[in-house]
């Protein structure tokens, strides 16, 4: 069975990025209340991630560090497997997504972590021959975090696909 991810990288399928106010996947609600509730001096991962409260999402979950201009994978939880076929924690996203893609994700989770605030962001897959065939959607919700040992920003994103 061919990857959706086969299918982008081989010029199959395309991939479309919008930004949203909205979140309509069910385990949305959790991400966000985890977000409004967050400590006064913001989430760190190791102390607030993983939480009990969150404890269903960590599936849906991956940890960006930035690193040289772009972001390594940290954490990411076995649900990511939807969008890629293998573990691609330690991975740089530029290894992950091709050079049109990888430009607006790096430029949205680096202005999370730069303003402090979530971005939402929808994602289609399309295929066939006029791209009018959806292969799946996902919702995003990038939150800026602070590292384990407090030093600097790094991202979570909770991926909902559908």
């Amino acid at each position: 069975m061919t990857h959706v991810s086969e299918l982008i990288d081989n010029g199959e399928a395309n991939s479309s990025y919008t930004r949203t106010n909205i979140l309509t996947h069910s385990l949305a609600p959790i991400a966000l209340k985890f977000w409004e509730n967050r400590p006064t001096d913001g989430i760190i991962i190791g102390r607030d991630v993983p939480s009990r409260a969150i404890a269903r999402l960590l599936s849906h979950m991956i940890v960006y560090e930035p690193v040289d201009e772009d972001l390594r994978v940290r954490v990411a939880g076995a649900a990511i497997r939807n969008r890629f076929p293998r573990d691609i924690a330690d991975l740089r996203m530029s290894e992950l997504f091709n050079s049109s893609d990888f430009p607006v994700r790096y430029n949205t989770v680096m202005e999370a972590i730069k303003i402090g605030e979530p971005r939402l962001v929808c994602i289609t897959h399309n295929a066939g021959e006029k791209r009018d065939v959806e292969l799946f959607r996902l919702e995003l919700l990038i939150l800026p975090v602070w590292s384990p040992t407090r030093d600097a920003r790094w991202a979570t994103s909770f991926c909902f696909y559908f």
